[in-house]
C-alpha cells in the first residue's frame, strides 16, 4: 500500500479475508467514504464497528481475492486517503 499516506498501517490477518487499514490521526473514514462510493469503490469505515465511534481512522477491505485488477482501485483509494489525510492537517 506505497500509494497511500506515510504512516499508514495495515493489518497482518493470521486467518480470514479481512485487512484493516489504519491510516493518520486524524484522517476521517467516513468522509472518506463518500468520495470513494461516488468513484465506484467501497470498504467499510472503521467507526461503523465501534458504538463510541471510535476507530474514525481506520477502514476494513475485503481481502478475498487479490490479482492486478486490484492494482488501480486500491491506487485511486490511496490518492483519496492521501487527500483526506492533507485535509485534516
Amino acid at each position: 500500500l506505497t500509494c497511500f499516506p506515510p504512516g499508514t498501517k495495515v493489518s497482518r490477518p493470521s486467518g480470514g479475508y479481512i485487512l484493516w487499514v489504519e491510516l493518520p490521526a486524524g484522517a476521517n473514514t467516513l468522509r472518506l467514504y463518500e468520495r470513494a462510493v461516488q468513484s465506484g469503490l467501497t470498504f467499510a469505515p472503521g467507526s461503523v464497528f465501534s458504538p463510541s465511534h471510535g476507530y474514525s481512522n481506520y477502514l476494513r477491505l475485503n481481502a478475498a481475492f487479490w490479482g492486478p485488477a486490484c492494482v488501480a482501485p486500491l491506487e485511486t483509494l490511496g490518492q483519496f486517503a492521501n487527500d483526506e489525510v492533507n485535509c485534516a492537517k
